[in-house]
């Protein structure tokens, strides 16, 4: 079989649909994932683990990232609206040559039912995160709608088959129900837009090839360690990470920092023996390290540290991480700390009290056993390509 990926240029769009990729590339389908060229380069690397002789083709689509004036401050309905039309341009005429027999786009990514419905292929919505807000989806209804009037064609995107990374914990109610009837049996927002819904297991993602932890890790004197990175699109916001670092660096924990992709660790001055900053370092390798993590709450750092059972400080600066800092405390696992509340001390009260008080901890490990129980990529591939 003939399967399409496609997701918006942006690391924590692409890696949420990594699994099924890998799943489907060792399955023996022919796979093709495209995405702007900046992240062309990171998926090569990571599908080269575990080819066993096969491999996955790229196709750059559309702007860059950065091209797209993506960062801090994005008006993001704008930002998916623009680079889908840039994207379909390129990912349209290429899906009709090679005819794919399905086409599986993250849920920002609005080239790809484009292309399904123009290839008639079998199109899936590959979650990303918690679902976002059914207002979104009204917002981003005509802009799907107007693609696919460039395309001369039609297409019920509600139809599609909606993979759901969501554990039932951190599920957000439908509009007007309860909150206490979200959970496995209740109703969710997943549920009233997508009558088609699968879960899919999110996963922390595997290393590349040759990919290690610095060996100061083993050097930290701490028995805890705690885990600070505002991730890969709002770690320009310095102060937080600053006020976040020094804060932490007066408990007594280990604080390991990643600051960001091409930014320089000295740039925050000097740290002491118990405090380790790095531009980046593989979640797969550290958390199981961790006995906490703070962050700006994306859905990547979200899912991986609640798959190693670990309680979060949400520090959130935008997109859906306020929509998850909420998800989180309501589930018990975690705290949130809103931009006017963020001070050295607030930072570390809420730490102190994520490693001393037993019941994050055990709301943590709830989530864990629940993403546990979720089906894996391979399951889920298996039944959307039977």
């Amino acid at each position: 079989m003939r399967i399409l990926f496609s997701a918006c240029p942006m690391f924590g769009h692409v890696n949420p649909i990594l699994p099924l990729v890998l799943a489907a590339r060792d399955a023996g389908h022919d796979v093709v994932v495209a995405t702007g060229a900046d992240l062309v380069t990171h998926l090569v690397t990571h599908l080269d683990v575990h080819t066993e002789g096969r491999g996955v083709t790229t196709w750059a689509v559309g702007p860059s990232h950065r091209e797209a004036g993506g960062g801090p401050g994005t008006n993001w309905l704008a930002y998916f609206a623009d680079t889908a039309r840039a994207r379909a341009a390129d990912l349209v005429p290429r899906a009709v040559d090679w005819k794919p027999d399905l086409v599986i786009s993250e849920d920002t990514e609005l080239a790809g039912p484009v292309a399904a419905a123009v290839t008639g292929a079998r199109q899936v919505v590959h979650g990303i995160g918690i679902m976002p807000p059914i207002q979104l989806w009204g917002a981003l209804g005509p802009i799907l709608d107007d693609l696919f009037g460039r395309y001369d064609t039609s297409g019920d995107h509600r139809a599609a088959t909606y993979l759901e990374l969501c554990p039932p914990s951190l599920r957000q109610p439908a509009a007007g129900a309860p909150a206490a009837d979200v959970s496995a049996a209740g109703i969710s927002a997943v549920e009233r837009i997508w009558p088609d819904a699968v879960p899919l297991r999110p996963v922390a993602g595997s290393p590349a090839p040759g990919e290690r932890l610095p060996a100061a890790i083993d050097a930290l004197p701490y028995e805890q360690t705690v885990h600070v990175t505002l991730g890969t699109v709002f770690h320009d916001n310095r102060n937080v990470l600053h006020t976040a670092i020094a804060a932490l660096s007066a408990l007594p924990v280990n604080v390991v920092a990643t600051v960001g992709p091409d930014v320089d660790p000295t740039g925050f001055g000097r740290q002491p023996a118990h405090v380790l900053l790095a531009p980046y370092l593989p979640h797969t390798l550290l958390l199981p390290r961790c006995a906490a993590v703070v962050s700006q709450g994306g859905a990547g750092i979200m899912f991986g540290a609640f798959t190693h059972g670990l309680p979060q400080l949400v520090l959130p600066q935008g997109g859906d991480q306020f929509m998850n800092a909420e998800a989180i405390e309501q589930a018990g696992a975690g705290l949130a700390l809103h931009p006017a509340e963020v001070t050295g001390s607030a930072i570390a009260d809420r730490v102190t009290r994520l490693l001393e008080e037993p019941s994050f901890t055990t709301a943590a490990a709830t989530v864990r056993a629940e993403l546990v129980a979720m089906p894996d990529a391979a399951t889920v591939l298996a039944d959307l390509t039977s």
